[in-house]
């Protein structure tokens, strides 16, 4: 080759960069390139979903773990696409449905994120909603147990009266997290129990446990949710066994529930009852001896100004006579 021609090629060659050095050019940001991440899993638990967004944008888009779960322990190369952004965000999702979030995180400073579980927060939604419920005995019998579930959960759950109970005529506040539609069970202290399904406690927040609630067609609230609940001691001195106790307004067309709940009040015993008054004061006291006998009624008791009853003797004596 002439020696002009070579000095010619020579300097032709001396103006085109060399390919390795075009691919180990480090990223910068503003230059358009391959963004890529390495997520590690250091935490306790596996990842179930994994997100990735630049900085600058609105949305997390999809889960780059599609069905997969990255298990503890192990990593997943990310590739982010060819970009002139740096700065990204990232999102995962553990498997109790905790997520933790790492926001401007330089992917052409550093291409590997390990994740420990430290930043990560358990998201509230609807079943963990707390509901505050009110809960009036009426029943007869103390309660010992309260548990509320959602309805398509498989257990009960924990009882919520923890070590308390609720007396008759008393009432208790318990707390309840979880679904609006829930299933109610109430546990006696004879160790028997009722149930009431399909109670919605988002727009009932005060339920009275009385004979029948649980067939009725609607949850009772105390005067419609403005309760007026009265306490009273009830003392039988009748000389008979009682198993059956109404007390209801003068003139009223019916004598409302049994306030013994189908439980014997023995004579000279004591039984605390709880009576919705719903604004009257005078009252009648209708009492049904062991033999359901008929028997007089008690009128004209004012329960505005007294909160004990007594059944005087021969109040029942009609029921045994011959």
């Amino acid at each position: 080759m002439p020696r002009s021609l070579f000095l010619i090629v020579l300097v032709c060659l001396a103006g085109v960069p060399a390919v390795g050095a075009l691919r180990a050019e480090p990223l910068r940001n503003g230059a358009t390139a391959e963004r890529e991440l390495v997520v590690v899993n250091h935490s306790q638990q596996g990842i179930n979903e994994l997100y990735v967004s630049a900085a600058t944008a609105e949305q997390w888009g999809e889960d780059r773990l599609a069905d997969s779960t990255l298990d503890i322990g192990k990593s997943v190369h990310l590739r982010l696409g060819r970009s002139r952004d740096c700065v990204f965000d990232l999102q995962v999702v553990y498997e109790d449905a905790s997520r933790e979030e790492v926001h401007g995180f330089d992917v052409c400073h550093s291409r590997q994120l390990a994740l420990d579980g430290s930043g990560a927060v358990r998201a509230r939604n609807d079943d963990d909603t707390p509901h505050q419920i009110v809960l009036l005995n009426q029943a007869g019998r103390p309660i010992q147990q309260v548990m509320i579930s959602p309805s398509e959960a498989g257990d009960w759950g924990d009882d919520l009266l923890a070590h308390s109970s609720i007396s008759v005529g008393d009432r208790a506040n318990v707390t309840y997290r979880g679904e609006c539609v829930a299933d109610l069970r109430v546990v006696f202290d004879n160790r028997s129990a009722e149930e009431r399904h399909g109670v919605d406690v988002c727009t009932i927040d005060r339920i009275v446990i009385q004979p029948g609630w649980t067939t009725a067609d609607s949850v009772a609230a105390p005067d419609g949710g403005a309760a007026d609940p009265l306490p009273l001691t009830v003392t039988n001195s009748s000389g008979y066994d009682v198993d059956q106790l109404y007390v209801f307004p003068d003139g009223a067309p019916d004598r409302g529930p049994d306030l013994l709940a189908g439980a014997a009040l023995a004579n000279g015993a004591q039984s605390s009852v709880a009576l919705e008054r719903r604004g009257a004061c005078t009252f009648s006291v209708h009492a049904v001896a062991t033999d359901k006998r008929p028997q007089p009624d008690l009128v004209g008791l004012d329960l505005c100004q007294r909160t004990q009853i007594t059944l005087p003797p021969g109040t029942l004596a009609t029921s045994h006579s011959p």
